[in-house]
Order: C-alpha cells, then structure tokens, then sequence
C-alpha cells in the first residue's frame, strides 16, 4: 500500500510562518482569517493571539454597546490610543476592535497619526455642538476663557461635572504641544482639580458624603484623600468663593477655579487657570478667574429664557409624557 503523504499546516509564529507536520487542534487563535505576508505577519500574530485570550465576551454585548466602549475609551489618558489600547479599555477582543475601529475611520470618527495612534475627529465635536445645554454654555463663555488666556499667559479652561468626575467642555493651553486631562473632553475626578471642588463644594451634604465614601483616592501627597480633609477644603471654597489647588494632580502644576453660577445662582460650571507651583503665585489670578467666572454667569443669566407652563405642557405632549 501507498503511504499517504503528510500534511502540512502553515501556522503564523511572528514576522515568519513555520510548517506543522500534525495540525493542532483547532483554536479561536487559527480561526481568525487572515493573511500573513512579510511585514504584516507579526500584526495578524497579535490579533490571533488576542482572539485567543478572548473567545468569549461576557456578559454578551450588543453591537451598539460595543460601538460605545470604542468611543468610552478615549477618555483615558491624553485621548490618543493605540488599538491594544482600545482593546484593553473598551474590554473588546483584539480583532472586534480592530473591526470597529476601522469601521470609525471609514465614517470619519477617528483619526490616526503616523505613529499608529487614534483620536476622536472633529466630527464628534461638531455632533456635540447640536446640543442645547452644555455646548450652549461653551458657546457664551469662549469669548471671556479667550480674553483670560490673553491677559494671564496661561492655559484656562471651562469645566462642569458628570457624576463624581469633572468634564472640560473648552480648554485653551499656554503651549500647543501640551498634553494632559486638561483638554476638551478630558475628565479627572472631582476632588483632585480646582474646577471640580468649586462644582463638589455648591453640592447637597448628603451628595458630598456619598462622594466621600466611595470616590476618595490619593493621587498626590497634597490633594485630599480623606473625608475630612475633603470637607476642609470644601469648607475653604464656600468661604472664598473660589479654590486653589497645588500640586493635587501632579508635581509642579496648580490651578486656581471659581463658580458660574446660573440665572437661580446655582453653580453649573467653573472656570480655571493653571499655574506652575514654586514659580508662579496664584495670588495675582484670583482677581482675573473670578472676573472672567462673573461675566459667564451674567451671560448666561442674560441668555436664559424660562419657559412658561403651557410651553412645558406642549413640549411635553410632544415627547408623549403624559401629565399626571
């Protein structure tokens, strides 16, 4: 009898392909199709590897809910990622990232840098710019963040709250190469920026103790970590109408932040200016925030139409809420 001849599998391994004499069982690893040529071998070798740490998702997500993790993941860090990155914060499998990262660009939600690195387009920012409420505010206090930078020199920046992390709407930087949380879109958490104690100190009690209990974390020697150091410094903005802060976030940096208030007085933003610490003195800025912070209020106020009950009812027989 003729021995029948043996197989051979090509399996990738790197920047190379190897021969197998016995193929192995078959994984979710081989099961990624692929072309491995030259160069492009060690690409496909990672996602092959990634599918197979990640065969499973759980629980199982929606395609709309993966969309949004993409998405989600650009708030941390400078908003630039590698697609490990994406993968690692949107907690999506290497290739299902790959997909709909590519599918982001093909629409114009990303760009890429040469360095293989994404970032969201202008194309969000102008999707953002349709809404009424935050972007509205952005709006009115761009003039007044512009005329700040120009008399202090210094990056400002406009900010409100979302949850227990502190959101910046607009940000105008000393330096164009600067990076940081600090730009439009970055968040950081309440109790580690000035903008965010201003927005944390005009919050109910009970608010404040919630945030407290669950979302104090030491990020510096300097910033509050503790109830009752978070309760002192809140205590010292309520006082003065406005906060510093020096070296919360990191070495060498420090800001200064007062309240927009709305046309009922209640803060709905703040605004700020960051300093270098041992350098610069944040005395000479207190005047200039707080004036800056004042004018947004008063434009705000003067913008602010409150509808009147039977403009209420209609929109809300519009929206199908039914008055109880």
């Amino acid at each position: 009898m003729t021995r029948a001849p043996r197989r051979l599998t090509a399996v990738p391994t790197g920047d190379e392909v190897t021969l197998n004499e016995r193929p192995p069982q078959q994984n979710a690893a081989q099961k990624v199709n692929v072309e491995c040529r030259g160069r492009g071998a060690s690409v496909v070798s990672a996602v092959a590897s990634e599918a197979a740490g990640n065969e499973q998702e759980a629980p199982k997500r929606t395609a709309a809910q993966r969309v949004l993790s993409v998405l989600g993941a650009f708030a941390h860090g400078d908003g630039s990622l590698r697609l490990s990155e994406i993968s690692r914060h949107a907690d999506l499998p290497l290739p299902t990232a790959h997909r709909l990262v590519r599918e982001l660009l093909e629409w114009g939600g990303l760009d890429v840098d040469e360095q293989g690195r994404y970032r969201l387009s202008r194309r969000f920012l102008d999707l953002a710019s349709a809404s009424t409420s935050g972007m509205r505010m952005r709006e009115l206090a761009v003039p007044h963040l512009v005329d700040l930078h120009r008399r202090t020199g210094l990056s400002v920046q406009l900010a409100v709250r979302d949850d227990h992390e502190v959101v910046y709407l607009d940000a105008l930087r000393a330096h164009p190469n600067w990076s940081g949380a600090n730009r439009i879109g970055g968040r950081l958490p309440l109790h580690v920026t000035a903008t965010g104690l201003v927005l944390l100190a005009d919050a109910a009690p009970d608010d404040i103790e919630d945030f407290a209990s669950k979302h104090l974390s030491r990020f510096t020697e300097f910033n509050p970590a503790t109830p009752s150091e978070l309760k002192a410094v809140l205590a010292r903005v309520r006082r003065d109408g406005y906060c510093i802060s020096e070296k919360f976030v990191a070495h060498g940096a420090g800001a200064i932040a007062a309240p927009i208030h709305d046309s009922s007085g209640k803060v709905v933003a703040a605004i700020g200016a960051v300093f270098r610490t041992g350098t610069q003195s944040p005395a000479p800025l207190v005047d200039p925030v707080r004036l800056y912070a004042t004018r947004i209020s008063a434009a705000l106020s003067a913008n602010s139409t409150p509808l009147d009950q039977r403009t209420i009812d209609f929109n809300r027989r519009r929206a199908g809420i039914v008055s109880s």
